[in-house]
C-alpha cells in the first residue's frame, strides 16, 4: 500500500465538517436458534416464546411441555399476553397470534407491516401492540379486526400501557404518546433525548406514569398533561420496565446497576452493581427483588437494602423478566433453556430445553454521538467518532445525577403529526 503524504495528510481542521448525529439507536436483530428470553406465568402454566419460532406452554410446577405453537419467525422479546381463553404474542414476522390457552390452537392472527419486537397487552376486549413499521395498533381481541392504528415518527418498539381512558407508548422518535384508547387520538407527547423501548408495560400510580429512555434518563410524567415532574439520570440507556412496591419503584439500566428510587421524588435510595447490562425487567415477591443480566447471573436481592441474597448462574445472557409459581421463580436464558428455581435458595427445580441448543446469534444497539466528513473537491470518507458498542461499554459511573433538569420540554398536539 502507497500513500501520496501532499493529498492523504496535510488536512486542515478547516477540511473537516463534524455534523452532530445525536443517540442513534438500532434495535436488537435476533437469529435462528434456541435462545428465549420471554416468560409469561399464568394459572400454573408458563408461556415461553423462543428464536425457534415456537411458542411453548410449559407445566409450572414440573417443567413439562404441554403445547407448542410454531411461528413464522422468532419469538424472543416478546412476553405473551394472556385473557380468559387465548394468549397473544408477537413475532419477527410482524404478526399477532392469538392462541387458544387449552390447546395450543390459533384463534387468529393479524399481520402489521414489519417485525414486532414489543409485548400486546389486552384490555376491555381490545389487544394494543407496537411494531417496526412505526405504528401502534390496536385490535379487536375477538376476531383479529383492526379497530385503528396510529403512526409515531420512527419504530414503535414499545408495549402500551393502558390506563382508565388512555393508552401510553413510545417509540425509536424518543416521544412518549399518550392517546385514547378507544378512538387513537392524541392526546398529548412528551419529547425525550433518546429512544424509547419497552418490552412491559409502564408502571402508573396516582395519576403519573414512569418510564426509562435511551436518553439515560428516567422519567416521571403527569399522564393528564404530561408535564415531566421529576427525572433521575442514570449512567446509561434504560429499556428495564420499572416496578413499583409501596413507596419505591426498581428499575435497572444498561450502566449494569438496577436502582432502588424514592417514587414520590425519584431520590436514589440504594444501587446494585451487576456484571454487565441489566435490561430486562425486574420482579418483587415478598420482600425481594429478583433479575437477570447480561453476565449469564439471574439475581436475588434484599429491596430494601439492596443486598444480594444469592445468584444463578446461567450459560448465557438472561434478559427475560421472571414469573413466579407457589414457592419458585422462573425465567428463561439464551443458552436456550426455561429455568425454575426455589426463591429462597436459588436451587434449581427444573430446567426446560427448547427444541435446539443452537443459541442465537443476535446485535446489539449502538450508540453514534457524531459523524466526521473530510472535506475535499475528489474524494470523502466518513468516520464515526465516539462509537459505543454496548457489549464492552463500561459503567460512566462519573455522570450520575439526581437533580432534576427540566431543558426537555413536553410539545403538545390535538393530533399527531405523524398521521
Amino acid at each position: 500500500m502507497t500513500f501520496d503524504f501532499d493529498r492523504d495528510f496535510e488536512i486542515e481542521l478547516s477540511d473537516f465538517n463534524l455534523k452532530k448525529r445525536g443517540i442513534s439507536y438500532r434495535y436488537w436483530i435476533f437469529e435462528y436458534g434456541g435462545s428465549t428470553e420471554s416468560c409469561l406465568v399464568d394459572d400454573g402454566i408458563v408461556y415461553s416464546g423462543a428464536c425457534d419460532y415456537y411458542l411453548y406452554a410449559i407445566d409450572a410446577g414440573t417443567g413439562k411441555e404441554m403445547w407448542r405453537y410454531k411461528t413464522g419467525d422468532c419469538v424472543v422479546n416478546p412476553i405473551p399476553e394472556t385473557d380468559e381463553t387465548k394468549v397473544y404474542v408477537l413475532s419477527y414476522d410482524g404478526y399477532l397470534y392469538a392462541i387458544d390457552k387449552r390447546t395450543g390452537n390459533l384463534a387468529w392472527r393479524f399481520k402489521s407491516g414489519d417485525k414486532c419486537w414489543a409485548s400486546a397487552a389486552c384490555y376491555d376486549g381490545i389487544v394494543y401492540f407496537g411494531s417496526k413499521d412505526n405504528f401502534v395498533y390496536a385490535v379487536n381481541a375477538e376476531n383479529g379486526e383492526e379497530i385503528w392504528r396510529f403512526k409515531t415518527g420512527d419504530m414503535a418498539i414499545t408495549t402500551p400501557t393502558v390506563h382508565e381512558d388512555k393508552v401510553f407508548f413510545g417509540s425509536y422518535d424518543g416521544f412518549l404518546y399518550a392517546a385514547d384508547r378507544k378512538t387513537g387520538r392524541e392526546l398529548w407527547r412528551f419529547k425525550t433525548a433518546g429512544s424509547i423501548v419497552n418490552v412491559r408495560r409502564f408502571p402508573v400510580r396516582k395519576g403519573i406514569v414512569y418510564f426509562g429512555s435511551f436518553d439515560s434518563n428516567f422519567y416521571a410524567l403527569d399522564i393528564e398533561t404530561g408535564k415531566e415532574l421529576w427525572r433521575f439520570k442514570a449512567g446509561h440507556g434504560i429499556t428495564s420496565a420499572s416496578l413499583i412496591e409501596g413507596n419505591r419503584i426498581y428499575f435497572g439500566s444498561h450502566d449494569h446497576h438496577v436502582y432502588c428510587l424514592d417514587v414520590d421524588t425519584g431520590k436514589e435510595i440504594w444501587r446494585f452493581r451487576a456484571g454487565n447490562r441489566v435490561g430486562a425487567c425486574v420482579g418483587f415477591h415478598g420482600s425481594r427483588l429478583y433479575f437477570g443480566s447480561k453476565d449469564h447471573n439471574f439475581y436475588c436481592l434484599d429491596a430494601d437494602t439492596g443486598k444480594e441474597i444469592w445468584r444463578f448462574r446461567t450459560f448465557h445472557e438472561v434478559w427475560c423478566p421472571p414469573g413466579f409459581y407457589r414457592n419458585s421463580v422462573i425465567f428463561g436464558s439464551l443458552d436456550c433453556h426455561v429455568y425454575s428455581l426455589d426463591m429462597e435458595t436459588g436451587k434449581k427445580i427444573w430446567a426446560f430445553q427448547t427444541s435446539t441448543t443452537a443459541i442465537a446469534n443476535y446485535s446489539a444497539p449502538e450508540e453514534i454521538a457524531a459523524e466526521i466528513t473530510v472535506k475535499r473537491e475528489d474524494w470523502e470518507e466518513t468516520a464515526e467518532e465516539e462509537k459505543y458498542d454496548f457489549s464492552t461499554q463500561e459503567s460512566r459511573t462519573d455522570q450520575y445525577d439526581l437533580k432534576s433538569e427540566y431543558h426537555v420540554k413536553s410539545e403538545y398536539r390535538t393530533e399527531s403529526e405523524y398521521k
